[in-house]
Parts: C-alpha cells; sequence; structure tokens
C-alpha cells in the first residue's frame, strides 16, 4: 500500500499514536519495509519487521516470517497495513492483540476507508481509539487491554 507513496506522512503520524499510548519499547511493523526502516530510523526503539520479502528483509537487521513466534505480551505496539481490507481481519488483530502487552498499541495504516478501520478496531475490542489522517491513509490506534 505504502510502496509508491511518501513515507513520513504516515511516519508522522504513527509516531504521534504511539507516543499518546506511551509505547516506547520494542515494536513490530508488518508487511512494509520502508515503514519498517523509516520507524527504526526516526526512533531510538527496537523494531522487528515481519512478513517482508526476501528482497526487503536482506536490507533490514531484524525480520521474522510470521509473529507466531513471539512470545505473549512481549511488545509495545505493532503497527500493521491494510487490515480494513483484509477478510481475516479478526484473526490478524487478535494475533496482534497476543503479541502485545496489556496497554500497548495497535496501529493500523489503510488507505482511507477511516469508518471500517474505526468498526474493526473497535469490534477486535480496543479502547482508546484514536484516528489519524496522513494524506489519504487514515492511521488508527487503539489501547489492547488483556482481561
Amino acid at each position: 500500500m505504502l510502496d509508491g507513496l511518501f513515507v513520513t506522512p504516515a511516519v508522522t503520524a504513527i509516531t504521534e499514536a504511539l507516543a499518546s499510548a506511551r509505547a516506547d519499547g520494542k515494536i513490530v511493523v508488518i508487511g512494509n519495509a520502508k515503514l519498517a526502516a523509516a520507524l527504526g530510523e526516526s526512533a531510538q526503539r527496537e523494531v522487528i519487521a515481519v512478513g517482508m520479502s526476501p528482497r526487503a528483509a536482506k536490507k533490514l537487521a531484524n525480520t521474522l516470517a510470521d509473529t507466531s513466534s513471539l512470545e505473549a505480551g512481549s511488545l509495545d505496539a505493532v503497527i500493521g497495513i491494510d487490515v480494513s481490507t483484509n477478510p481475516q481481519w479478526d484473526a490478524t488483530l487478535r494475533e496482534w492483540a497476543r503479541v502485545v502487552r496489556d496497554g500497548g498499541a495497535v496501529v493500523m495504516v489503510d488507505r482511507g476507508h477511516a469508518p471500517e478501520a474505526s468498526r474493526r478496531a473497535l469490534c477486535a475490542g480496543f479502547t482508546e481509539i484514536e484516528q489519524r489522517h496522513a494524506g489519504r491513509n487514515v492511521v488508527t490506534s487503539g489501547l489492547v487491554t488483556h482481561l
């Protein structure tokens, strides 16, 4: 989704969402190498890139094929793209919430589809949902609560 776009406005919106959630520790970026690289450079936090192509994985320091090997509650945040158009969004958000600590953040970056992104965040049980617009991109963030 972000391949042909300027990444800076999205990174700014994501950084604001992470600051609002006090997510200063280890984060995962799923599905976009440019976003993972930009977030790794812009902050002093550990970034794990997940689901990258083999070519992109060579350029990034810390990559994984998927989140299944990550320990439950071990991350401050997960950042993923195109959730509002993903047919398996419920399972995807459940897995992302599993690896985020209680009070950590899930950040979804989508092109448009702001109402659908909000609905899916609410259905996933996230709290303190916020949306930011970065051009045509919508950055929706919510806090994870493990009961």
